[in-house]
């Protein structure tokens, strides 16, 4: 009985360690020319001194299995912020729009990770920093209709009274 037993324990654990796991993730990097032929397009919008950044996509040829889109933050090799997925919104063609505010001083730290699959072990890297101009983003190239009404913050990082975000 005791034999069964640990022969059981034995091959749980044995197709526990063989299952997926989120360490052993592909990111494929993307280039401008990369996101072209994928269908990606990042654009980003200037508020004062952050920079409104936005991914579209559709989710079809290559990123038929698209799962989700995460934000991820490095400094150099060290990992800082990952695994955050970004709220998506679909729009009225089917497109995957995820967007998100960062102060500019940071761009070059930041990368899209769009998310492919049911276990999310393949996906695609986006670097801001291949997409946004760092020194100044434009007054605005997000798709019409879609800028934030977001009113810039103040100095200590919080809105005006009555502005809403």
């Amino acid at each position: 009985m005791k034999r069964i037993f640990n022969i059981s324990v034995l091959a749980v654990l044995l197709l526990v360690a063989a299952s997926p796991c989120f360490a052993d993730r592909e990111l494929a990097p993307v280039s401008k020319e990369r996101a072209k032929q994928l269908g990606m397009e990042i654009r980003s919008q200037a508020n004062g001194p952050q920079v409104w950044v936005e991914l579209e996509f559709k989710p079809e040829g290559e990123l038929k299995h698209f799962s989700h889109v995460e934000l991820e933050i490095m400094q150099g090799d060290k990992f800082l912020l990952g695994y955050a997925p970004l709220g998506e919104k679909r729009s009225s063609s089917g497109s995957v729009v995820v967007r998100f505010l960062a102060d500019r001083a940071y761009l070059d730290k930041l990368a899209l990770i769009v998310v492919l699959g049911d276990f999310g072990d393949v996906g695609y890297e986006l670097r801001v920093k291949d997409f946004v101009d760092l020194g100044k983003s434009p007054q605005s190239n997000l798709a019409p209709g879609n800028l934030p009404s977001q009113k810039p913050l103040l100095k200590n990082g919080i809105r005006e009274a009555g502005s809403k975000p």
